[in-house]
């Protein structure tokens, strides 16, 4: 799959198989409650649950899409390392602004999840400068280039394609 429109057309449906019992077990007996509210011709919590439903299903598209182009672009590793550090954002606000308690275990875990993700971006870093780097010897590499130009006398070298481009592109074109 190639496009992460197509990759969600295919699996929301597996998904959905999943999610709807899961939801009528846990979600159930609520839903009769709020249906059976419904006779009573007070309807202002309906435009409150479609908001609600609509803005998760506009995270839940969002989330897939990303972690799609994330997947495709970079590895699974890093999908799972961008997992870590939401739950290391939902920690914080939740101590923020939920006003819970971080303790020293969960202290102990956050300092271990932040210095693997530290850890997995520095050797990240590392690997793509290596592999970006051209060959060290450029001297060797200019002898070899020579040397195959001396081989070659009857083709053009590039000190007499520096000289004569003129004369170079006009005999191609012919």
């Amino acid at each position: 799959l190639s496009n992460p429109i197509e990759a969600m057309f295919h699996v929301q449906p597996w998904m959905l198989l999943v999610i709807i019992p899961l939801a009528c077990v846990r979600e159930g007996p609520h839903l009769i409650y709020d249906i059976r509210l419904l006779t009573l011709h007070d309807f202002h919590h309906i435009g409150h649950y479609t908001i609600i439903v609509l803005s998760s299903a506009l995270l839940a598209f969002a989330l897939e899409f990303s972690e799609f182009l994330l997947v495709s672009n970079t590895s699974s590793l890093t999908l799972s390392i961008s997992g870590i550090f939401k739950e290391v954002v939902m920690l914080y606000l939740a101590v923020e602004y939920n006003n819970n308690q971080l303790n020293r275990l969960n202290f102990i875990g956050l300092c271990i999840c932040l210095s693997g993700i530290i850890v997995h971006c520095v050797s990240k870093i590392f690997s793509m400068e290596n592999e970006k780097s051209p060959p060290s010897d450029h001297i060797a590499s200019e002898r070899l280039l020579r040397k195959s130009d001396s081989q070659h006398s009857d083709e053009w070298s590039a000190e007499h394609e520096l000289q004569m481009p003129f004369i170079r592109r006009n005999s191609i074109s012919d």
